[in-house]
């Protein structure tokens, strides 16, 4: 059982890895031009990057319960 929270834990943090990588292209990433003439952002990636950061956080949760469980039963 600690080994499948340990293989969990490590994917949580590739999920971070990935929703700092797509943050971070979302925020210099270009603006959409409107038809009016104004500017507007690109919200695809920013819904991406908070699903991930979800999912790595629904994960961590599961990887946390498992290694709780483990520590409390030898």
């Amino acid at each position: 059982m600690l080994e499948v929270a340990q293989a969990l834990a490590s994917l949580s943090a590739f999920l971070i890895v990935i929703f700092f990588a797509v943050w971070a292209n979302w925020l210099r990433g270009p603006l959409l031009q409107r038809l009016d003439g104004q500017r507007a952002s690109n919200t695809a990636p920013a819904a991406l990057a908070i699903k991930l950061l979800m999912a790595a956080f629904g994960v961590s949760v599961v990887a946390a319960a498992l290694a709780i469980c483990a520590w409390i039963s030898p």
